[in-house]
């Protein structure tokens, strides 16, 4: 009897142990398969949605108004426009025509002396109405609803590829509009009025020299200034040409134009010859040096140099005999460009915000070889 039950017993043990295997197994095997399928969905994943990089495709807009000129010949410029009132040579192989002097338009066409072929149109002043097109005192809101603006750019030039990235600035203050010819315009908004107080028709060279934008590509850019430069036309013609721009934005503000021919003129010319006899007795050791460089005819200075107020020390004031409390002494270099007031933010919102406004009665203007000179009144 003892022995049946003994025997029973281990055959319960046994059977016991059986089912505890097989469900051991089954349990491993379950969550060995749930396992893998944890570790499989993340590289599912990846694979289903790839890193990609792109720059947007800009859409261009109808080539209109002065946009269509970019790219024809200087004897069709003639025919269209007529002989220009004066012409200005610069510091980069363009030749600048000026038209609408003395009123409330400013156009200058840019011509290139390689070429002879329009590579820049500045217009400043009033332009006739325009339905659905480009114009100077256009509000950005129309802006917005005449076109897109874009962030990123890429440009073809030489068989190379560049490629430009707008800052939020930019696109409010600066943005670049592309057009179907293959030409561009930098439109120059006011931050006060938030309407257009410029633009700039160009082609694909002078929009890459000019180098305004952040370049992401790592494509060299071609130099901006180059060639033989008539200085002293220049000297004489880059004050008239800034004040015709000046005068032009005060007529269309009915503010009173300020004189050609100001006391001031001389003063400032003062203010040049001393600071190119005795560099160091107004300037650091470094800028001493630039103003050196400058004036010697190098045009490749990347360095800029921006002096005004305390940066103007009380020496020169006394040596130039000009009244400290009466008058402010500004001085740019190296300066090649009228444009600059409109491409450089810091300068329209304190320097040509100064030249425009009403407070504003005297000024005096003097550049000579890469430095410009300006003084106005308190």
């Amino acid at each position: 009897m003892r022995k049946i039950i003994l025997i029973k017993t281990i055959c319960n043990f046994i059977a016991i142990f059986i089912v505890f295997l097989l469900g051991s197994y089954f349990w491993a095997a379950l969550n060995d398969n749930h396992s893998v399928k944890r570790n499989e969905r993340p590289i599912e994943k990846v694979k289903k949605s790839p890193v990609k990089l792109t720059t947007p495709k800009v859409a261009r807009i109808k080539t209109q108004g002065l946009a269509r000129y970019i790219g024809v010949s200087s004897a069709q410029i003639e025919q269209d426009f007529g002989e220009p009132q004066a012409k200005m040579d610069s510091a980069n192989n363009v030749q600048w025509w000026l038209y609408d002097l003395d009123s409330t338009n400013y156009l200058k066409i840019g011509i290139d002396q390689y070429n002879k072929k329009v590579s820049d149109v500045f217009v400043a002043g009033s332009t006739p109405d325009q339905p659905g097109s480009l114009r100077v005192g256009m509000t950005f809101e129309k802006l917005l609803q005449l076109t897109s603006l874009y962030a990123n750019f890429e440009l073809s030039y030489h068989e190379q590829k560049f490629q430009f990235e707008l800052s939020e600035a930019d696109l409010n203050q600066r943005p670049l509009l592309g057009f179907k010819n293959g030409s561009y315009a930098i439109i120059y908004i006011n931050p006060s009025s938030q309407k257009i107080d410029a633009i700039e028709y160009l082609n694909t060279d002078m929009l890459l020299k000019k180098n305004i934008y952040r370049v992401v590509s790592k494509t060299p850019l071609p130099v901006e200034y180059q060639g033989n430069t008539d200085w002293d036309q220049m000297d004489i013609m880059l004050p008239f040409d800034l004040m015709q721009l000046i005068n032009t934005k005060r007529r269309l503000t009915a503010d009173q134009v300020l004189s050609i021919g100001d006391p001031l003129v001389q003063t400032a010319h003062k203010v040049i010859e001393k600071l190119d006899e005795r560099p160091r007795a107004y300037l650091s050791a470094q800028n001493a040096n630039l103003l050196k460089k400058v004036t010697s005819g190098d045009v490749g200075q990347q360095r800029e140099l921006y002096l005004h107020n305390r940066q103007i020390p009380k020496k020169l004031y006394n040596d130039v005999e000009l009244d400290e409390k009466k008058y402010k002494i500004y001085s740019l270099l190296p300066y090649y460009d009228n444009s600059v007031f409109f491409e450089k933010l810091r300068l329209r919102q304190s320097l040509w915000k100064a030249f425009v406004s009403e407070r504003t009665k005297n000024i005096g203007i003097a550049y000579d070889r890469g430095i410009l000179v300006v003084i106005i009144n308190k």
